[in-house]
């Protein structure tokens, strides 16, 4: 059975989650949180969020196939729904299967989206380009700004995770990274700024992100080459990086691989709602019908 645990319950060190523990990296995020929310039955799952209006993460031991226990989990689904429109959760497919096929009424299918996960334990060759990597130092820098702002707007309309910040919430944001030495950038051999790139360390991993190109500047490897010295860098200070991707997004997929990360499999992400949306075509409908 179920229940409310703390971030140090020991489901978080048995063998079964250390083994996704890199996969699952953002749970040690969660872990750290302030508002954290956790529930678990200390030996199949646990559930993790940070706060409301981020992502739960779902922690499934592979190959669960108790029924009880799989029904058990809806349950606890219902403890991470609030009055938002929608709630995020991230999970295996093989979880989120058992969802969809067993027919439960809270999710929102047309939320659907594969997260792949990437890691690198040694960069390869790669094409060279023009320029070089550069650790931004400017908070006043506003091609770096409007690059930054691309990004999130890019990463709010496909990932729909990112919800719709200020100019100036943006602005602090860029600068709090500047200021920990993680945000960097490719300028090209005339000083422009083409494409930049981030980093977070957990433990001993360091997740890559933010990762964007200028669309005129795209299909030039300059993203690879990026991703290839930040890399680099990283593994030198003995940590291991890894990032989550978009697999829909063919090209920044082919910039990771060409760097030297290998794919390790799917994440899904999908929403719940506590009560069920209504589509837009089935708006319409009622209102053609009326």
């Amino acid at each position: 059975m179920y229940k409310k645990i703390e971030p140090n319950n020991s489901i978080f060190e048995i063998a079964e989650f250390q083994e996704d523990k890199y996969k699952f990296n953002i749970v040690s995020k969660i872990l750290a949180g302030d508002e954290i929310l956790l529930y678990s039955d200390e030996e199949n799952y646990f559930f993790a969020r940070n706060k409301v209006g981020m992502p739960t993460w779902i922690w499934t031991k592979d190959g669960l196939e108790d029924r009880r226990i799989l029904e058990e989990t809806k349950e606890v689904i219902s403890k991470f729904l609030t009055n938002l429109e929608y709630d995020q959760f991230t999970c295996k497919k093989e979880y989120y299967d058992f969802l969809t096929q067993s027919g439960y009424d809270k999710l929102n299918k047309e939320d659907y989206f594969e997260l792949g996960f990437l890691s690198c334990d040694k960069v390869k060759s790669v094409k060279s380009v023009d320029g070089n990597m550069v650790l931004c130092t400017n908070k006043e820098d506003k091609e770096l700004l409007t690059l930054f702002i691309k990004f999130v707007e890019f990463a709010n309309k496909t990932l729909k995770s990112i919800k719709e910040d200020s100019l100036e919430e943006l602005t602090e944001e860029m600068g709090r990274q500047i200021d920990q030495k993680r945000l960097f950038c490719w300028k090209n051999k005339d000083g422009k700024i083409v494409c930049i790139a981030n980093f977070q360390v957990l433990g001993d991993t360091a997740r890559i992100g933010h990762v964007f190109t200028l669309e005129e500047e795209r299909g030039k490897s300059y993203a690879t080459n990026l991703i290839h010295d930040l890399t680099e860098k990283l593994l030198n200070r003995g940590l291991q990086p890894l990032l989550y991707t978009d697999y829909s997004y063919p090209a920044s997929n082919k910039a990771y691989i060409n760097a030297g990360y290998e794919d390790k499999g799917i994440l899904i992400n999908f929403s719940c709602s506590r009560e069920k949306r209504k589509l837009k075509n089935e708006i319409e409908i009622n209102y053609d019908n009326k």
